[in-house]
């Protein structure tokens, strides 16, 4: 998918004058890849799974990830949330994602995180990608790269158990009663790039 510098300029607009998406969404992605979807609205939560399912905007055409986040940010008090990746191909399953990163997709990723960042206010982070991430290494890296591109005054936080991996899990295998808590995403992606894993 082509991402024109002008769309990642005026974000916020371009989302709002695109016909083929539902009034209140945003989403940017083709068959291939999917860089965000959501609902944001004053108070938005940005969620990281690991990699986009065929989910697209309109509660119709929504999956078991994306109704689960609706209904946790809700329930924490969020009344908006947009779910982003660490990597943009779309796959229902992590295992299937390539041997070897395209580092174009890792780059225009990381682009329009940073323009999404400037155009929606993101009062948190959800750190949302389970044990998918150790798949493929270059997943990690790549988170590291993400954050260390992102605003560094974003909180992010974890929700309910960490899996037996230390990983922060994915929202379709959590209890609803748990609770967000601080994920240090700094000390973590550093485990990541220093261990080479």
């Amino acid at each position: 998918m082509h991402i024109d510098k002008r769309i990642l300029e005026n974000m916020a607009d371009w989302m709002r004058d695109k016909e083929d998406i539902p009034q209140g969404w945003i989403y940017m992605g083709d068959e291939n890849e999917r860089y965000l979807l959501g609902q944001p609205k004053k108070r938005n939560m940005l969620v990281f799974g690991v990699n986009p399912s065929n989910a697209k905007p309109g509660v119709e055409n929504d999956d078991p990830t994306i109704r689960k986040v609706r209904k946790l940010t809700a329930a924490a008090g969020y009344d908006g949330w947009i779910m982003v990746n660490l990597y943009p191909v779309i796959t229902p399953h992590p295992a299937d994602l390539p041997e070897e990163p395209d580092q174009d997709l890792i780059n225009a990723n990381i682009s329009v995180l940073k323009a999404l960042q400037g155009a929606y206010r993101i009062d948190a982070v959800w750190a949302a990608w389970g044990d998918a991430i150790d798949t493929r290494s270059y997943l990690g890296d790549t988170l590291y790269d993400i954050q260390e591109a992102l605003d560094g005054d974003l909180e992010w936080f974890y929700r309910g158990k960490l899996t037996r991996s230390r990983n922060p899990r994915h929202p379709v295998y959590m209890q609803e009663d748990g609770i967000f808590e601080r994920f240090p995403v700094g000390y973590y992606a550093a485990y990541w790039r220093d261990a080479g894993v």
